[in-house]
């Protein structure tokens, strides 16, 4: 539980223990409970930003990432780095060509 995404999927779980008849109530049509885990997480996390502000948005963001409480922040591996440069250097590429093309 010390690399992402284990810290953010720990908190979106907390957070949907706090408040599951909200998020329940909000996917009324979905049982949440037999979703892979993944998908459960993108539920609770649509549904907690859709009640923030921009702004809010961007600080929980960050928190949500953050360590857990007694744990300290680890440099990223080259894998990481890699993979992030990578998935960076992909979406300017989809920008440039959607700017070219449009």
């Amino acid at each position: 539980m010390d690399r992402p995404p284990y810290p953010a999927a720990l908190r979106l779980y907390a957070i949907a223990e706090v408040r599951w008849a909200e998020i329940e109530a909000n996917y009324i049509a979905v049982d949440l409970l037999r979703l892979p885990p993944a998908k459960f997480c993108n539920a609770v996390y649509a549904w907690a930003v859709g009640h923030m502000s921009q702004e809010d948005r961007e600080k929980w963001d960050m928190m949500l990432t953050e360590p857990l409480p007694g744990q300290a922040k680890k440099p990223p591996t080259d894998m990481e780095l890699e993979s992030e440069g990578a998935a960076f250097m992909a979406l300017l590429a989809t920008e440039q060509a959607r700017k070219a093309h449009g």
